[in-house]
């Protein structure tokens, strides 16, 4: 078994990075809670999200769900949007970013 693992790892040895040299970006980040002012900056998106949630969203997905509708369906789009947006905040317009993975 020795021998096996030996030989893939001779297969694809130092000849397999020859000539590869990805860019490395390295991008700084500060949690939010190390500062007052991410603190403050978190507090202020969770409070104000969290009265979004419970003004806005959680009455039509009640009535959806009134309606007989999907209300997930919603939620998973609201997921969707949240998840371009910080996306779009991480990486702005004409920045290139990686791949997504899911």
């Amino acid at each position: 078994m020795d021998n096996q693992s030996n030989g893939a790892a001779a297969d694809h040895g130092e000849d397999a990075f020859d000539g590869f040299a990805p860019d490395v970006v390295v991008i700084e980040r500060v949690a939010l809670g190390e500062s007052d002012e991410g603190k403050l900056i978190a507090a202020a998106f969770v409070e104000d999200f969290g009265r979004y949630m419970d003004q806005e969203v959680r009455p039509v997905l009640r009535r959806v769900a009134g309606a007989g509708g999907e209300p997930q369906l919603l939620v998973n789009g609201l997921a969707e949007l949240l998840r371009l947006t910080a996306d779009t905040i991480e990486y702005p317009v004409g920045v290139e970013r990686p791949p997504r993975t899911t």
